[in-house]
């Protein structure tokens, strides 16, 4: 690790936490710490700082999500919306999407020579690619956030001079953080008499930067729709005969239903590396249903 880097990770030391152990100091009169534990303390941080991420890229992966060592993203709250009145309620959180820094990917190259400056010219372009791509992709994320945000809260604020009762509540959730997909869940409920929950999802490649549609994820020429909506259907009527509630399906005698996959249908890869197919409340399944969401198997993808 060079020098400026471990100064620059003890720079970033919340200053909440010095101040909050001074407090516990002097409130309870703790003795002197010894010098030559400090010492080791901060010989031990020098090792943790400069050994972990060498062992594996396992545990180098893992550190990324450790605030001060890097991160591909940051979720932070951009701003929030709340309202209370006894009878009409909105808590909204407007999250945004900082960029991390790749920058360490090409300082700690261990290549050496004109063969290393070569090697990391084309990965500092490679890297600069992906990073104008990530930056892309934040943004419209980040836009479309805002947007979705804006229509919900101006719509609370217009539908409570009629309605006796609403509630209004945002959220979002980072589903997956993995070596290969980011993926990012905003939630919207709605409260008034009934309630209706809508989430949009944001999945991102993270070897390209891309925000991705479902048709990135098949080669090009896959007539990705029809597999995809076969096995919906094929879900649907096995779900449908366990005479639990039905899935609706446009089958010819109903022309209300699921027919097929749209180009831009909405989804996510969850955990386990599956897609996931999801359909909003009430558009296949009743109302009182809730969002519908269909695992594909890995013999239709895997990530």
């Amino acid at each position: 690790m060079k020098d400026w880097d471990f100064v620059e990770a003890f720079s970033q030391i919340d200053e909440r936490f010095i101040e909050e152990a001074e407090n516990e100091r002097t409130r309870k009169k703790i003795k002197k710490f010894p010098i030559r534990y400090f010492s080791s303390a901060i010989a031990a941080c020098f090792c943790l700082l400069f050994l972990l991420p060498n062992l594996s890229k396992e545990t180098a992966y893992a550190l990324q999500s450790i605030p001060g060592i890097g991160s591909y993203f940051q979720l932070i709250t951009f701003r929030k919306y709340s309202f209370e009145d006894g009878n009409h309620k909105a808590e909204v959180v407007v999250p945004k999407l900082e960029q991390g820094s790749e920058e360490s990917e090409i300082r700690n190259n261990g290549e050496t020579g004109n063969k290393a400056n070569a090697s990391q010219g084309k990965e500092a372009g490679s890297v600069a690619a992906k990073e104008s791509e990530k930056a892309n992709s934040a943004q419209a994320i980040n836009y479309d956030i805002e947007k979705k945000t804006d229509e919900l809260i101006a719509a609370f604020k217009q539908e409570i001079q009629s309605s006796e009762y609403k509630n209004l509540s945002v959220s979002s959730q980072v589903i997956l953080d993995s070596e290969n997909y980011y993926v990012l869940a905003l939630s919207a409920l709605q409260q008034e008499g009934d309630s209706f929950t809508q989430s949009h999802y944001y999945t991102m490649d993270k070897h390209s930067g891309k925000l991705l549609q479902l048709s990135d994820l098949f080669p090009e020429g896959t007539d990705y729709q029809k597999i995809l909506s076969e096995e919906v259907v094929s879900q649907m009527k096995a779900h449908n005969q366990k005479g639990d509630y039905p899935y609706f399906i446009q089958d010819g005698e109903d022309d209300q239903g699921f027919t097929e996959v749209k180009k831009d249908q909405s989804f996510y890869i969850n955990g386990e590396g599956k897609l996931v197919l999801v359909f909003p409340q009430g558009e296949v399944a009743p109302m009182a249903q809730g969002e519908q969401q269909f695992v594909m198997p890995d013999r239709i993808w895997k990530a």
